[in-house]
This record gives structure tokens, C-alpha cells and sequence, in this order.
């Protein structure tokens, strides 16, 4: 009598394949979840650093802050874009901003601006509102992103968005 061999797959190999091919499948779907939220953390970064940058040529040039018509925050007092704002600037702690100084605080001197705004001073394809405070460089996002579970409003509150500490007032 003569044993016939088995060559096929059996149950056991079948399940640890499967279980293999889930755990490869939520690492990679995992690091890429990871990794998406970093690319938006660093497009933030990005996009405000662009925009600190345009505030700092002009503020650096006094004369060409008086060449443009800037919306002051007052003039948007009836919106909700108006409370929060001056929330952030009132309690910057509940925003998690830090290096804040009291000239920070100053609601006068801060400006709104939209994307359409931030176009006429030569920042093209901005798709974001901030306010500005020309005097102590202050650049605050409408709209934060999130990290670890915390929202922040500017890029200085971030890892690699290069704290800024206002030495001039």
C-alpha cells in the first residue's frame, strides 16, 4: 500500500500568511498615515514662513509699509474671524503660542488679511487668512494645524519653525 503525498497548502500556512499580510499591510498603512501628517505639518511651516518673510522685508523698509492700505483687525469687529482673533492675541496661552511679549498683545496693531490680500503684497497662491502685526512681526494663521493632538497658529510654536524672540520694539 503506498502513501499518496500531500502538496497541497494546508489550513495552518494559509493563516499565517494572512496574519503576515495584515501586519505588513497596517505598518505601511500606518507610516503612511505618519507620514502624510507630516508633510501637512512642514506645508504649514512652509506657508507661514513665506509669509513671515514678506512681513519681515517690510518691515524692515519702513517706508513700504505705508505704501499699501492694510485692513486694521477692528474693521472685521462683527465676525466670528474677529473673536477669534482676539482671542488668540488676549490669551495666547489657550493657543499654545509662546515667546509672547505684551507688544504682541496690542489689538490695534494687528492687520487681516485673506488670500486675496496676501496676493496684493506679492504672495501669490496663499490659501490661508492670517493677521500681522508689522511692529513686533507677529504672523497668527486663521485656521492651526494639529499635532499630537494640539492646535497651533503659528509656525514659531513648532518643532522647525525656528522660535522667533522679538528684540526690537
Amino acid at each position: 500500500m503506498q502513501m499518496k503525498k500531500d502538496t497541497g497548502v494546508t489550513l495552518i500556512s494559509l493563516a499565517v500568511t494572512i496574519i503576515l499580510l495584515i501586519l505588513i499591510s497596517s505598518v505601511t498603512i500606518r507610516a503612511s498615515i505618519q507620514a502624510y501628517d507630516q508633510v501637512k505639518v512642514q506645508n504649514f511651516i512652509s506657508t507661514l514662513k513665506v509669509i513671515q518673510a514678506k512681513v519681515d522685508n517690510l518691515a524692515e523698509e519702513t517706508n513700504s509699509i505705508e505704501n499699501y492700505e492694510f485692513v486694521p483687525l477692528s474693521n472685521i469687529q462683527n465676525t466670528e474671524t474677529y473673536a477669534i482673533f482676539i482671542d488668540m492675541i488676549q490669551n495666547p496661552e489657550n493657543y499654545n503660542m509662546i515667546s509672547w511679549t505684551d507688544s504682541d498683545k496690542v489689538i490695534e496693531d494687528y492687520y487681516y488679511f485673506t488670500p486675496n490680500d496676501l496676493e496684493k503684497l506679492g504672495l501669490k497662491q496663499q490659501k490661508i487668512a492670517v493677521v500681522i502685526n508689522f511692529k513686533t512681526r507677529n504672523v497668527i494663521a486663521q485656521k492651526g494645524i494639529k499635532v499630537d493632538g494640539k492646535e497651533y497658529y503659528r509656525q514659531y510654536d513648532l518643532m522647525g519653525g525656528d522660535l522667533y524672540n522679538p528684540s526690537f520694539e
